[in-house]
């Protein structure tokens, strides 16, 4: 065998393993484009599920999953689900709800700032994040039309062949079917309307009652294996951080968050005037940030200096923002939250969060008491590349 046979099978076969390695490669990042995240879950009632629509592979979604851009998510009867997403929007939907995500794109880095949804059924309620502020293109489809996002804070609900849309704050701008333009908003004379299938439109003054968030409870069974899952996520965490003091105190949040937060608000409901009555009464935006009660404990020593405050904007149906602190042996930790009212219950979802010089993530849940007069909550942190390093606790604070 000569020299020249030798190389060339060298040569062949170099050829042979680069291509390998191309594609291999080329695949990888394919599959990490398909999964790209979207958001993730901070809060699943009920049946929540979402289809990867590539594998069409189903999952069942709770407290901390992560949603894709290729996820078709639905809710069932009596059941609700809430979603944080990667440029810090968030997203409710109630039950028996369908959407799809088409694409949701946030990266500045590298220029990406776009997003579809689709509203197949059901109903829709969205805060916009960065991917709106920084400019990119946010678009939600319905069976009557696209909405083109000029503002904040909007809803859609699909009622039959009907199609209801509010807006809370900012404007939309939809286009219809027939390529007629309807805007509604701040800007506009209207804030709310609906349009059948045939694209007639019904401007409204006031929102319909449809539209509204109005959850229903999840049933005693749904709730109790939502205990059981929150106790089976518990236990997980606690074998992942054993050294923490959170984790006798990780099962006792996801009770409080699923039950006895809940329960004040929703017994003074039936036997006081009810919620939604002072709800209607009352306008305007007013600060929580006065401290009644507080219990915070942390991985990594003796906490001081807890402050929370949270802003709630009674006309919008909203909580545009909010933050909390306290230190540690290891630096302050930090975060600011932003969410929506939904009835007694706020619907939270952490925007950014940090303990010392590391980023952090985590959950934050609340709800009123005493009427309006009082806000009762807990929340749980953690350091994202150390999540051993951990804080939790619970507050009750007035305005």
């Amino acid at each position: 065998m000569n020299n020249f046979t030798v190389s060339k099978r060298n040569l062949i076969s170099r050829i042979l393993t680069y291509t390998g390695l191309f594609f291999a490669t080329l695949s990888m990042q394919f599959n990490a484009f398909a999964n790209d995240v979207a958001g993730k879950t901070i809060l699943a009632k009920g049946q929540v599920l979402a289809i990867d629509e590539d594998s069409k592979k189903t999952r069942q979604l709770k407290r901390r999953s992560e949603i894709f851009s290729v996820d078709n998510i639905s809710t069932g009867n009596k059941s609700k689900a809430q979603f944080s997403m990667s440029d810090g929007g968030l997203i409710t939907l109630k039950e028996n709800t369908e959407i799809l995500i088409s694409n949701y794109q946030f990266n500045p880095d590298a220029g990406e700032a776009s997003a579809t949804l689709e509203v197949v059924s059901g109903g829709l309620r969205s805060i916009s994040g960065l991917i709106k502020k920084s400019g990119g293109d946010y678009q939600v489809k319905t069976p009557v039309g696209s909405i083109g996002i000029r503002g904040t804070h909007f809803a859609v609900e699909v009622v039959g062949d009907d199609v209801f849309f509010a807006v809370y704050s900012g404007n939309i701008d939809v286009q219809l079917n027939d390529q007629s333009t309807l805007s509604l908003g701040g800007a506009e004379d209207f804030n709310f309307a609906a349009v059948n299938a045939e694209g007639e439109i019904t401007r409204m003054t006031q929102a319909p009652a449809n539209i509204s968030l109005g959850y229903s409870a999840a049933s005693d069974n749904e709730d109790e294996a939502n205990s059981e899952e929150g106790n089976a996520e518990g236990d997980a965490l606690a074998q992942e951080s054993s050294t923490s003091p959170l984790n006798s105190v990780e099962t006792e949040l996801d009770a409080v968050a699923d039950n006895s937060v809940y329960t004040e608000s929703e017994w003074q409901g039936m036997t006081g005037t009810a919620i939604e009555e002072l709800l209607a009464q009352r306008t305007g935006t007013l600060d929580y940030s006065d401290v009644i009660q507080s219990s915070v404990v942390s991985s990594v020593g003796q906490v001081s200096d807890f402050a929370i405050s949270m802003t709630i904007d009674f006309d919008n149906a909203s909580v545009p923002g909010g933050t909390l602190s306290f230190s540690d042996s290891e630096g302050e930790w930090f975060a600011a939250y932003s969410g929506l009212i939904n009835m007694d219950q706020l619907d939270l979802g952490i925007n950014f969060a940090s303990h010392g010089n590391n980023r952090a993530d985590g959950i934050i849940f609340a709800s009123f008491a005493n009427g309006l007069d009082e806000i009762i909550g807990g929340f749980n942190l953690h350091e994202i590349n150390n999540p051993p390093v951990n804080a939790g606790g619970s507050f009750k604070i007035q305005p």
